[in-house]
């Protein structure tokens, strides 16, 4: 295996490694952990938001965020392996799918956490959007080189 395949591998279990220990902390610490990112964002920016829809907004972002990333490094890991097209597209959203959907039953057994459809599609939108722009950057650089 070449270095190429070995980063992208190393690169992805580490990040479901990250993912799972999020969805792993329970409900105080996360909290905790949201409303230090608030505390952190109204530092920042001194604007005068409800820190509960704050924290949500933040909760939410994160969720998209993390999946986002899966979705970019999952496509680098397909693409050492074998040219991206619509079917290997298709496949790695499902995993990024299913990864979680995976996540939010992984939930259910974390004390003061509970699995949210809305956070599947948050996710699934998040790896979606990493996928279409590993997507759009390809045609570009096709499009170059004609």
């Amino acid at each position: 295996m070449n270095k190429k395949k070995i980063i992208a591998w190393i690169s992805v279990l580490s990040w479901l490694l990250v993912i799972f220990f999020f969805s792993s902390q329970n409900g105080s610490s996360s909290s905790n952990l949201s409303n230090g990112v608030v505390k952190l964002f109204e530092n920042f920016f001194p604007v005068s938001l409800n820190p509960e829809f704050l924290s949500l907004c933040i909760r939410k972002c994160a969720h998209f965020f993390e999946y986002f990333i899966l979705g970019l490094l999952v496509c680098n890991l397909v693409k050492q392996y074998q040219n991206l097209g619509k079917k290997e597209y298709l496949w790695i959203f499902i995993f990024c799918f299913l990864y979680a959907c995976s996540d939010e039953f992984h939930q259910m057994f974390v004390g003061g956490r509970s699995p949210q459809i809305l956070d599947i599609l948050i996710d699934s939108l998040g790896s979606l959007t990493g996928i279409f722009l590993i997507f759009y950057l390809k045609r570009i650089r096709e499009r170059k080189k004609l």
